[in-house]
């Protein structure tokens, strides 16, 4: 799937609200670390710029091998390529010696496996005591996901009802629940230090009428830190923190 995501991941990810919105917060989490870092998912290298830009030498790994060619290709000349190198891997089998990573982040990838505990627990392994890591994943307790999840549902149900049982060819997420992922985190012996929620969308506006839901969107985004963020926000990162 994502192999024939990848040349449109290159022409609209960085133009995307909901993008643009997880890596302020991303980078946001990341300053004050430093030295090695490994990107899980790194896609097209969008966020490998920035994170070059910040002092970080960078080891992007994606499990798509269109992904990582075309993040080649995007770094192919770029000033700091020589403190960067991509990957094709698979992040519940990383191939790292433990300890070796200062910091880790793990954008879009979560949601896709069957579980957390696996690549958690591969994560927390090749971070070194004491380093970061910062996760982003869909949230599952939003507004949007719980809606949309109860419309998917009843169609469903509406169609084994009329004897039209079987796949409908969506995809199916395994998305995160703010509540429970701390202690997700502790198993791997990591604890939660920060998290903000953001992409403050709303089933079925979001479908239904694109352009109002964005203007909605920009104007709910000082809600990222507050209360209600977790409930609102469609999307959730996590900073957290290897224990000692």
């Amino acid at each position: 799937m994502f192999d024939s995501l990848a040349l449109e991941y290159v022409r609209t990810r960085e133009s995307q609200l909901s993008f643009q919105c997880q890596k302020r917060i991303a980078l946001e989490f990341l300053a004050g670390a430093q030295g090695r870092l490994l990107e899980v998912g790194c896609g097209p290298a969008v966020m490998l710029p920035d994170l070059l830009a910040m002092g970080f030498e960078v080891q992007g790994i994606d499990v798509s091998g269109e992904m990582i060619r075309r993040g080649r290709q995007r770094m192919a000349g770029h000033p700091l390529e020589p403190r960067c190198r991509l990957d094709v891997a698979d992040v519940e089998r990383l191939e790292y010696p433990d300890a070796s990573f200062d910091a880790v982040l793990c954008m879009g990838v979560l949601e896709y496996l069957r579980g957390h505990a696996q690549a958690l627990a591969e994560i927390s392994r090749v971070l070194r005591p004491n380093g970061v890591a910062v996760f982003s994943m869909p949230n599952g307790m939003s507004a949007y996901h719980a809606a949309r999840t109860a419309y998917v549902g009843l169609r469903r149900f509406e169609r084994r009802l009329r004897g039209r049982a079987g796949r409908d060819g969506s995809l199916s997420y395994n998305r995160c629940m703010p509540w429970r992922f701390p202690r997700e985190l502790a198993a791997a012996g990591m604890r939660q230090l920060d998290s903000r929620a953001c992409n403050f969308i709303f089933f079925p506006l979001q479908e239904l009428a694109p352009r109002p839901s964005l203007a909605l969107n920009r104007a709910l985004l000082p809600l990222s830190g507050s209360f209600v963020g977790p409930l609102l926000g469609a999307q959730y990162l996590v900073k957290a923190q290897k224990r000692a």
